[in-house]
């Protein structure tokens, strides 16, 4: 089972959860806003994108481009709304950020 990390009224994470119920993926929604990732998700996820990490449409997120990644984690546990969203955990602790449809099917796929 794959956990789902993502926020009710976000129309790509409703786009993403419709994707997942129509393949028969079994997953656990969690609402990161309520639930927020890890802060070691968070980090690896930043040591990965670095500030592509960031919502490009969050107000913050063009300050914060160019910082650190403990400026970036800081922030993201302050406000989990600048995060990428959705995020998907696999039970091996693998992840993936964002819904690109076309990655997802080979993702699952494999």
């Amino acid at each position: 089972m794959v956990t789902f990390y993502c926020k009710k009224s976000c129309r790509t994470c409703q786009r993403a959860r419709k994707w997942l119920e129509e393949k028969g993926v079994a997953y656990r929604f969690v609402d990161y806003i309520k639930e927020p990732p890890s802060l070691e998700l968070v980090r690896r996820i930043l040591a990965e994108y670095g500030d592509g990490a960031l919502r490009r449409r969050h107000p913050k997120a063009k300050e914060l481009r160019g910082q650190g990644p403990e400026v970036l984690a800081r922030a993201i546990a302050a406000d989990p709304n600048l995060l990428i969203r959705p995020i998907l955990v696999f039970d091996d602790g693998s992840y993936a950020v964002g819904f690109d449809p076309e990655y997802w099917e080979r993702l699952f796929a494999a």
